[in-house]
Parts: C-alpha cells; structure tokens; sequence
C-alpha cells in the first residue's frame, strides 16, 4: 500500500512539474546581411477562384457589395503603406474563355456538368474595371491574374494583358502564365503526349509568354511581369529551375511561384486528422516541400531577381475538410503558423485560397443572393489575414526567426514561437508565441525588453470553435457587415478572453498563454499593437523548482507517516 501510495505521489508531483514548468524564450541578434528575407506587412494575400469571383464581387462597378469592400478595408488599415494582396485564378483561370466584348454579366458559367473543382467561366475587361473600383474604394489593392496555358495557340494570353495593364495600371503586380502544369498529364489537359514534361512546359511558356510582348498596352515583357512555373505536385522545382527555366526566363520573370497544400481531398477521403495541424514540426515540414529548389530562389540575392511567391495554398486541396479547414486551429493558428514559417524560410509573398460559398475553407462566405436573409459570415482563416499584418507591420520590413522553442521544430510539441526583426534596425519588434493545447502555457522572456512591453491575443474557447473568435478586444461574432465589433469577458460566450495590453515585464518575465492562443508581445513602447490601450497585468509567477521539490519531500513524508 505505501508504494503504491508512492507511485500515485510521484505522478502527481511530475504533472505538477510539468504544469507550472514554463517554456523558456530566448532570442539572438541578428547581423545586416544580404541573404535575411525581408517580408512586407502584405505578405498575406488572399487568393479567389475566378469561377466565383461574382459571389464577392458582384457583376459590374455598380453591383459591388459595400460588405466585400468592408472586409478588405479592415485589412488595408492594417497594412501600412503596403496595398493589399490579391490573385485571382486557380484552376478555372486555365479553363475559361476571356472575351473582350462582354461586358455584362462580369463572368458566367459555361458548363453547369464541369468538375466542382474546376468549373470554367467567360468573362471580360468588366473584371478588372471591377478590380480597379475595389482598388480605389479601399485605397490600394494589387493584383495576381492568371493567362491560360490550356492550349498555348490560344492568343487570349495577349488581350488579357493588355486589357487588364490599360485598366489596372500598377495595381496589376503579376501574370501567372498557367496552372499546376505538373498536373496536365494526370489531368487529360495534353492527350497527344503521354507524359507531359518539363521541356514541353518550357517550350509552351515561352509561346504563351511571348504574346505579352505585343498587347494593346504596349511590349509587357519589357516589365518583367511573368510569373510561374506555379507547381504543386509532381514536379521537382529544381530539376525544373536547372533544365533551363531560370536561366531562360529570368528576364521576364518577377516570381517563382508554388502551389501546395498539406493533403488531397479531391476525392472524398483525406490523410491526415486534426493532430496533424496541431504539431509546429509538420509545419515546418511542410513549408519546406521543394526545398532545394527554394533554396536556388533564395540565394540569388542581385537586383532583379525573381522572388519566391506561395501563389496558393490552404488547410487540404478542394474545398477544405469538415470540421478540420473551418475551426479556430487550424483556420486561424495553422495558417499564421505556415505563413510565418514560409516568411522565415524565403517565400516574398503568399496567398490563401478561397472558392465558392459554403466550401469549407473559405476566408469569408458570402450570401445566398437567392434565399432571403441570408448574410455574409466570417470564417476562422479571416482572421489569419488579419493578425498577419500587425506582425509584420514595419517602414522597413520585417525578418522572421523561427525560434525553435523546446525543438517545436522536430519534435512532437503544441507550442512555437517566432522573433520578428526590423529590417532597419535589426532588433527583435515582437515575438509570436502559439500555444495549440486547451491548457495554459507560461512562456518565459529570458532576453530583456525595453520601456513597457505589451501583448495581444488571437484566441478561442477551443480549438475546434468556429465562430467565438477575437483578435485583441475585436471579433466578428454576430455580425454581416465585415466590420468587427468590441467584445469583453462580459460578452456572451467571451467568458474565456484574455485582456489584451501593457504588461510589467521588470525582473522576472513572463506570460500566460491561454490554450489555445496566439500571443503576440510588443517587445518596445515604440511598438504598439491596436486596440491595446487596456491596462493589463500579464505577468505571471513562474513556480521554482525548489517549491516543487519542497512538495514531493512534503508528499514523501506524508505517505511514509501514513504507513
């Protein structure tokens, strides 16, 4: 009986170790050097399909809904002097017709049989006059387009580019010349060849490309407007980069572009659970897919040189997951989480999917314009694009450092943890703490803060919440106008938020992260989040070692008296 007593003493003295043991966060300097990524507050763009693009958009100038321009706008306050990214494309922007004489409606859908995931429109110059109003109504969006590489005799590649530079201007940012060519041959897209290869490819960019030099707004190769090769599957970038691409395309070329997603759920059954999501290493993991080929990207440094773009992504391909793609963990913390490792490994830019209402991994779903009532909701992955911006937020750019907390890179953890650096100064401005489980974790600051740091939380009651969500004091709970409301503990369901604010960070450091959250701590007064005016004590007492060895020496001696 007394070691079995024994046994059940050193378990519960071992979780209460573990419980009150925090996670220390330390963080180096960092030099001037060439080779640091320097990301933008926009580094977070948002990709819509083009099939779908009248759902968010309306038909014309006259028709787009004040809402959709509301979203964005809440965006575009968080991004500086930096506009808002945008690509519009996938895999319809292969498959449609663009006709320059129809002007109403702005797209319509042309096959009602097609594949769900690939359904083509025709469309016309009433896109990008409706691009350019949005543009001027939130006061700076630019814009990724895509041209057809479906069939490369197709000279619709020239009238896309000409019409959309003559509109657009310098909001348009890039052309992807193709879609997922990694995918033609699996996909049907090139029947007469029974493997399409990267030389193929390379032969039939350059065709299509070349049509941009003689548009109606001029020789638009001259502004090294291209983009691609925009794989996601299949292909090896390197091989791809070496059999000639870069070599022969680095003068039109402004990005290299990928396309990937962490699994396939294109036909009906998928890989991985929720756990997956929950892990920083297979994030890590993933975002190094094509690693060596990111590698021969990031290491050209001269001027001009194309820079490395995620031109799509999101939680699982073709929609999402149930119940996986839509909650708060992976919706909101999983994307922050891939989106900053893909900052700290090289990528310039990149940009999260979304399709049609009521698909699962959608930033926004817009209404039923058929049903009466129906209003526009906010899904977890908008507040992901969001947060980022405040993160990142910078006159002279950002660097992100994984910090690798208690090896999250390689090991099986709930937490992570990011420095992110002024590109000019080259101090740490923040730090990001993630915690994924729904118990608190106490994070330690060994490194020193100047002035009276501050700290904002991205949290929920759960990790499987869709909707109860809050940024700061800020969420989209109960509301259809894209336009957040202030929520506080009193707010029903909000019993769980944790205050937002200035924090004494004198001798000992450290703060609480509720699970499952996001923290984000200004490390400076001269860093302030928004909406971080509260006074708030977020400091909490780390219990020492010698207070837990006190309780076992304490259980020891009760156990043995009780023998």
């Amino acid at each position: 009986m007394g070691l079995s007593a024994l046994s059940l003493s050193l378990v519960l003295v071992f979780q209460f170790l573990h419980a009150y043991a925090a996670v220390n966060v330390s963080w180096s300097t960092i030099t001037s050097d060439s080779s640091k990524n320097v990301v933008q507050s926009n580094f977070l763009g948002v990709s819509f399909e083009l099939s779908f693009m009248d759902q968010y958009f309306g038909n014309d100038t006259s028709t787009i809904p004040q809402t959709m321009l509301n979203y964005l706008s809440q965006i575009r306050n968080r991004t500086g002097s930096n506009p808002v990214r945008l690509r519009i494309g996938g895999n319809s922007a292969d498959s449609s017709t663009y006709l320059q004489n129809q002007t109403s409606p702005m797209l319509k859908l042309t096959d009602p049989d097609a594949n769900s995931n690939n359904q083509p429109v025709d469309y016309g110059p009433m896109l990008w006059d409706v691009l350019q109003s949005v543009s001027g109504s939130v006061e700076g969006v630019e814009y990724l387009i895509g041209v057809s590489l479906s069939d490369p005799n197709n000279t619709d590649g020239s009238k896309i580019g000409g019409d959309a530079k003559s509109i657009l201007g310098n909001n348009l940012d890039s052309i992807l010349v193709g879609n997922e060519p990694d995918l033609y041959t699996s996909h049907g897209n090139r029947p007469l060849l029974q493997n399409y290869t990267v030389q193929d490819y390379i032969g039939e960019f350059s065709e299509v490309s070349d049509y941009l030099n003689n548009t109606s707004a001029g020789d638009l190769l001259n502004n090294q407007i291209c983009s691609g090769p925009t794989i996601c599957c299949d292909w090896d970038l390197a091989t791809l980069l070496q059999q000639g691409y870069l070599a022969t395309f680095s003068n039109i070329l402004k990005y290299i572009t990928l396309q990937h997603y962490p699994q396939n759920n294109c036909f009906g059954s998928y890989q991985y659970g929720l756990p997956y999501y929950l892990q920083h290493s297979n994030t890590v993991a993933l975002a190094g897919w094509q690693q060596h080929g990111i590698d021969i990207v990031v290491s050209n440094t001269s001027a001009g040189h194309p820079r490395l773009v995620m031109s799509e992504f999101n939680s699982a391909s073709c929609g999402g997951i149930a119940n996986i793609s839509d909650t708060f963990a992976v919706g909101s913390l999983w994307t922050l989480d891939y989106a900053l490792q893909m900052a700290a490994i090289g990528y310039s830019a990149v940009y999260i999917h979304t399709r049609e209402k009521g698909v699962f991994y959608n930033l926004i779903d817009p209404p039923n314009r058929t049903l009466s009532g129906d209003t526009w909701t906010t899904n977890p992955p908008f507040y992901a694009v969001l947060v980022l911006p405040e993160i990142l937020q910078s006159d002279n750019g950002s660097i992100v450092v994984d910090l690798n907390l208690e090896g999250s890179m390689t090991s099986n953890s709930t937490v992570a943890g990011y420095a992110v650096y002024d590109a000019g100064s080259l101090s740490a401005s923040r730090l990001v703490l993630f915690n994924y489980d729904n118990s608190s974790v106490e994070f330690s600051l060994e490194n020193s803060a100047s002035g009276q740091p501050s700290i904002k939380y991205l949290a929920s009651s759960d990790i499987t919440e869709k909707r109860n969500i809050a940024w700061g004091e800020e969420s989209f709970v109960g509301t259809s106008d894209g336009k957040a409301v202030n929520v506080t503990r009193d707010t029903d369901g909000f019993s769980w938020l944790p205050s937002s604010g200035n924090f004494d960070c004198s001798g000992n450091c450290a703060v609480e992260v509720p699970g499952p959250s996001l923290a984000v701590v200004y490390l400076s007064d001269s860093v302030s989040s928004s909406n971080s005016t509260k006074s708030n004590s977020a400091r909490r007492t780390v219990v020492p070692a010698s207070f837990a060895i006190f309780g076992l020496v304490f259980t020891f001696g009760f156990f043995y008296l009780g023998t």
